[in-house]
């Protein structure tokens, strides 16, 4: 450096030290870009993970929540209630996996002696997908026997063959599962592209497009056939409804309106979730081959995978008013223990009226 600083000076008859300045200066700027560059980096890479973590707490709460209030109200205590229940169970320990598994690793590196643990977890992953990818099949089909053939609907769906239908469900999740412990046969958690992702290996490639894609993507098409034909009876249900209102009682007619919009509701909150799947799928296996960073590799593998089932509770928390009733019961007892005026205020006084109102 000190040679060069010379020849300068012998050109243009300046100072060295100027020049010593100048090139300090130089390097302490590209320095501060540097470091700047890095701190946004991690930022960026800090707050995706975060928001990642969010949308999992969020959905472990809504789909775990769920799940206690379906198999505990009489409401759900039917068919498409356990099969909905198991349906997000299987979601919430997906994102739990998330949250205790991909989560820590998206910041910190893995380390090799967790490789094999890193192997069992994301196999571990893949049976509650299956599980919930089977249980939305089978859903739709609930629905559609409901709407189409009403009066059949409970002597097919009985609680035996509800039954049977969640243990063909988890038989077919675990012989997929069993698979990966096959050498060869890998899906694990990348850190360095913070992806889920399968190996390299013949079988780790024929399982990710012959199962994971082709399969799943065919299920999917037979679950929007299905609940495209539910659509289309439900139509032909409310336009006959219409023309028949006038030759039913009242109470008839008062109580019909309201079951076919209960039969709705549990329609669209199937139909809607079947979408997010198959748009998850789309994500995983076909835009995340064009993306060229890796922030948006992330996006399309990681966070919509986490997000696809994170949402399923929160439909359910939407579509379901005795789900969105036990929340907000469990807010007010929160609230109530976060807030001790709240109690201390009414004790010193009797029940009257204006204490009841101030509580």
């Amino acid at each position: 450096m000190s040679n060069i600083a010379l020849n300068a000076t012998n050109i243009t008859g300046g100072n060295t030290e100027d020049v010593s300045n100048e090139t300090q200066t130089e390097e302490s700027t590209a320095v501060i870009f540097l470091e700047g560059g890095l701190v946004l980096l991690v930022n960026n890479m800090i707050s995706s993970d975060f928001k990642l973590f969010q949308v999992c707490v969020i959905g472990v709460t809504c789909n775990f929540l769920s799940f206690l209030v379906m198999i505990r109200h009489r409401t759900f205590r039917n068919s498409f209630g356990y099969l909905t229940a198991y349906h997000a169970l299987s979601n919430a320990a997906v994102l739990l996996i998330f949250i205790l598994w991909a989560v820590p690793w998206t910041i910190l590196p893995l380390p090799n002696q967790l490789q094999w643990m890193n192997l069992r977890v994301g196999q571990l992953s893949l049976f509650f997908v299956e599980t919930a990818f089977h249980c939305c099949l089978f859903i739709s089909f609930n629905r559609f026997v409901a709407i189409t053939y009403p009066l059949q609907y409970r002597k097919m769906f009985t609680g035996r063959t509800t039954l049977s239908i969640i243990i063909f469900i988890s038989l077919v999740s675990a012989l997929y599962w069993s698979i990966y412990f096959k050498h060869g046969c890998d899906f694990f958690f990348d850190h360095q592209y913070r992806v889920w992702a399968f190996g390299l290996e013949s079988c780790s490639v024929w399982l990710s497009f012959y199962i994971d894609m082709s399969y799943n993507v065919c299920l999917f098409l037979v679950v929007g056939f299905i609940d495209i034909v539910t659509l289309l009876q439900l139509r032909s249900l409310a336009k006959n409804m219409q023309s028949r209102r006038l030759n039913i009682s009242s109470n008839q007619n008062k109580g019909m309106p309201r079951r076919q919009k209960k039969e709705l509701v549990f329609f669209l909150q199937a139909f809607t979730n079947s979408c997010i799947y198959a748009f998850m799928l789309i994500c995983f296996h076909l835009l995340s081959r064009v993306v060229t960073t890796n922030f948006e590799l992330f996006l399309c593998t990681t966070f919509i995978w986490g997000f696809s089932h994170a949402t399923g509770g929160v439909i359910l928390v939407v579509f379901n008013p005795e789900i969105r009733r036990n929340l907000l019961a469990l807010r007010n007892i929160t609230n109530s223990l976060h807030d001790p005026a709240t109690v201390t205020s009414v004790r010193p006084y009797p029940a009257t009226v204006a204490t009841r109102t101030k509580c």
